[in-house]
């Protein structure tokens, strides 16, 4: 489980004072292993404020690593990552954004989220990589808050303007195909995550 691996890498989960935005099933209350994953799941919340410090280099990898681990349709893999952690790159990223832009200054780690399109399956099965990327972006938010870290997955895909344009900024080749940019850093003031479950938005069975 990403939880227990990241704790045997040598990284203590950062989230045991966030209050639960609700209670933990009772499926899982005496599985210490699953309360723990089920507990990062609860109390992970969107975090766009960061402090100025960088992310330490064993904890990108573990975010990558945490991101390869997801589910892909026909093992096909169709991902790669642009990681801007350089204050140089970071600037110049900034500088193609002026909404945003000091903003963007203050981000410690932007990971992008691509496709490689020569790594995708052929037909109606083509447009998978979306589901494989939104998988692999969901590993890397939940591994970042087990390990203390905020992030935020920002929307690139399906807006072509920003795919255009970010493509430029990043001087991507022409198979990759960014999905979205995830801001991490080590939170500025905690947020509380909010409480989602609705029984309303479920059906069981099939309705006559």
């Amino acid at each position: 489980m990403l939880i227990v691996a990241l704790a045997a890498m040598g990284f203590a989960s950062a989230n045991a004072q966030t209050t639960l935005p609700g209670s933990i099933p009772e499926a899982v209350k005496e599985n210490v292993s699953a309360k723990a994953v089920m507990k990062n799941i609860m109390t992970r919340t969107s975090v766009r404020k960061f402090k100025q410090q960088p992310v330490e280099d064993a904890k990108i990898e573990a975010l990558l690593r945490a991101g390869m681990a997801a589910p892909t349709a026909n093992d096909l893999q169709p991902w790669h990552f642009v990681v801007l952690k350089d204050k140089q790159d970071i600037e110049k990223y900034a500088e193609s954004n002026k909404y945003h832009a000091e903003d963007i200054k203050k981000t410690p780690l932007f990971i992008f989220v691509c496709a490689d399109t020569t790594r995708m399956a052929e037909g109606q099965g083509k447009e998978l990589w979306v589901q494989d990327l939104s998988a692999v972006s969901e590993n890397i938010l939940l591994a970042a808050h087990a390990m203390g870290l905020g992030a935020c997955w920002t929307t690139i895909y399906p807006i072509q303007k920003k795919v255009n344009g970010i493509s430029r900024t990043l001087n991507l080749p022409g198979n990759l195909i960014p999905l979205n940019g995830i801001i991490i850093g080590y939170p500025d003031e905690p947020e509380q995550p909010k409480d989602k479950w609705d029984t309303k938005k479920i059906t069981y069975g099939i309705p006559n």
